[in-house]
């Protein structure tokens, strides 16, 4: 049997560490590459989308998805915000520190596609060029990518990465979320397409490269829980 000099696993653990944070680095920019490709694929309107738009943001639905748009989000942000109070009080800190960075991560994205994205391309929303007979937002308020459905996947992905079970419950909601936008007639389905490449694979991306933090700050605030009920 062969035995490793120590300074040889020390050169093993230091591979092992670069590797792994490499991985950190390479993987979410892969990610993110992959996101920008399907921005930079559907900046105009494919037949498809217009063609299916037609079909389904007519009576009843162009009423009915602007309400079920407002529910399906309330039903993700109020989840968001209870699973966050639950793990605080039940001092839960692994996916407490996880929904804190991933509440951070979907605003961020959030922000970079109203201010960024929506504005770079400029696409008008579908209502303004059909007569569907529902609401529309100011011409100036663009189409592309969704707001809404970006939103809804990045609550989405923050939920399933620090609870994981909620996945059965939390994606089906988004996806709703991101159907009622086109059945209210204010986007063309790949607004929403995109909206959820945006959504769920940027913040998937920004989690997995900071996940080391987060567990750092999940274990100090651990300690910071054990020293008080040792002093007690």
């Amino acid at each position: 049997m062969l035995l490793r000099h120590p300074a040889d696993n020390q050169n093993v653990r230091k591979c092992e560490g670069f590797l792994g944070k490499t991985r950190q680095i390479v993987g979410p920019v892969l990610i993110w590459l992959m996101v920008a490709a399907t921005i930079g694929a559907l900046t105009d309107v494919p037949a498809w989308s217009a063609e299916l738009f037609e079909t389904v943001a007519v009576e009843p639905w162009v009423n009915i998805g602007p309400t079920l748009s407002t529910v399906t989000m309330l039903v993700l942000v109020g989840l968001y915000g209870v699973m966050l109070l639950r793990t605080l009080i039940l001092k839960d800190h692994v996916p407490f520190v996880r929904l804190v960075f991933g509440g951070a991560a979907t605003t961020l994205v959030y922000a970079i596609n109203k201010l960024i994205l929506k504005d770079t391309y400029g696409m008008i929303r579908p209502c303004h060029t059909f007569d569907t007979g529902g609401s529309c937002p100011d011409i100036s308020n663009f189409s592309y990518p969704s707001n809404h459905t970006v939103i809804a996947f990045g609550l989405a992905m923050g939920l399933a990465f620090a609870i994981p079970w909620l996945s059965y419950l939390v994606f089906p909601v988004a996806i709703l979320e991101a159907i009622s936008r086109v059945l209210a007639g204010h986007h063309y389905p790949h607004d929403v397409l995109v909206g959820t490449v945006v959504g769920a694979f940027t913040v998937i991306g920004l989690l997995y490269m900071f996940i080391n933090v987060q567990t750092a700050v999940a274990e100090k605030l651990t300690a910071a829980r054990d020293k008080i009920r040792l002093e007690r």
